[in-house]
């Protein structure tokens, strides 16, 4: 006969596998990501760190665990998913403008976030890349639609995309942690934020203007 598993139980190892996950993201933003140590998070979350292999297999398990909870392009991964995504008609403007504006948002919001990024670009780490090539599932549905779009054209809108994602990371960073202003904009003002926000949508906007020719 199957045992049956307690409910309390079970709440109890979630509520403890957070805590390490959330103890994980306090280290990687306080004190940076060569802080990421089994001894470190043990001190930090409070919890044993024989957890860390029982739950998770050991340090990589628990990092991949994290990044896959905090990760912006995952989330917009897990929610199209779990929605019935229609790759058979063309990708709108407005649709994608406001996929960006939401990375810019989430991203300059989520101190996690931006650690992730540094992290990512600083050290080669094989959960990292993983995470990172994971990422690119979110464009392939969204660029099947954009190839329907501009089919007839000569945009290269992954090219555009990539252009688009590369400095929204590069000039929130920019902002956080110099900050200067880029090109006599600072980011870190809210002026600033819809200046970039409005030039990223205009790029957007002259692309589906060769549509329409």
């Amino acid at each position: 006969m199957k045992r049956k598993i307690h409910q309390g139980k079970i709440y109890d190892k979630e509520k403890t596998k957070q805590k390490l996950i959330k103890a994980v993201g306090s280290i990687l933003v306080k004190e940076g990501f060569q802080n990421i140590k089994v001894n470190r998070i043990e001190a930090v979350s409070g919890v044993s760190k024989k957890l860390i292999y029982r739950y998770f297999g050991g340090l990589e398990g628990l990092i991949q665990d994290y990044l896959e909870q905090r990760d912006f392009w995952n989330i917009q991964i897990k929610q199209m998913e779990g929605s019935s995504y229609d790759t058979t008609t063309p990708l709108e403007k407005d649709e994608i403008c406001s996929v960006l504006e939401d990375d810019f948002r989430f991203f300059e919001k989520s101190p996690e976030m931006q650690k992730i990024i540094l992290w990512g670009i600083s050290e080669k780490n094989k959960t990292l890349k993983a995470i990172a090539n994971n990422r690119e599932r979110f464009g392939k549905p969204v660029f099947k639609k954009a190839d329907l779009t501009f089919k007839d054209t000569d945009i290269d809108f992954r090219a555009v995309s990539g252009t688009i994602v590369a400095a929204i990371y590069y000039l929130i960073l920019h902002g956080k942690m110099l900050g200067t202003t880029v090109c006599e904009i600072d980011i870190t003002k809210k002026e600033g934020k819809e200046r970039y926000l409005n030039t990223f949508k205009k790029i957007i906007e002259l692309c589906y203007a060769e549509v329409e020719k």
